[in-house]
């Protein structure tokens, strides 16, 4: 691989994760969703207790850099990846990326560990699902985009 493979697949993930979790951050912090996600009825009183207390520069930093692996491999299964234009292949990598990532972890830490009914497990994977469509166009934009002036 290139440097300049490598320097594109660093902005991909890069720039892919801040956008989808851009998108994640703006949705989950919005006054309805909160509502809805906190409202003591509804949801477990552990994830009330314990979710406020997460250290969110640090986790979307996280999640970022997460999205450096992300772009990596979108790079070594591209040819593979289902879709004949770059937007087809990125719309299937993001819906890769929530099942292999997001469906696992609302199951195990959100519902398993800290008691969220599966209600509010699917609001957040419906969340979840358009931030990661939106990282996995990003990352197919800078990775399998045809130069300008080609189709696709």
């Amino acid at each position: 691989m290139t440097n300049n493979g490598i320097v594109k697949i660093l902005v991909a993930g890069l720039v892919g994760g801040f956008i989808g979790n851009g998108v994640l951050g703006a949705l989950f912090s919005s006054p309805p969703i909160q509502a809805i996600l906190y409202n003591p009825e509804w949801q477990s009183q552990l994830f009330i207790e314990i979710t406020p207390k997460r250290n969110i520069p640090v986790s979307v930093a996280g999640l970022v850099l997460l999205s450096v692996v992300h772009a990596w491999l979108f790079s070594v299964f591209m040819p593979s990846i289902p879709g004949k234009t770059w937007l087809k292949k990125g719309l299937f990598w993001g819906l890769t990326i929530w099942l292999m990532y997001w469906l696992f972890q609302e199951w195990f830490i959100y519902n398993t560990l800290l008691g969220e009914p599966l209600v509010l497990n699917a609001l957040e994977l419906t969340i979840l699902i358009l931030g990661s469509l939106v990282e996995g166009i990003v990352i197919a934009w800078f990775l399998a985009r045809k130069p300008s002036g080609s189709a696709g």
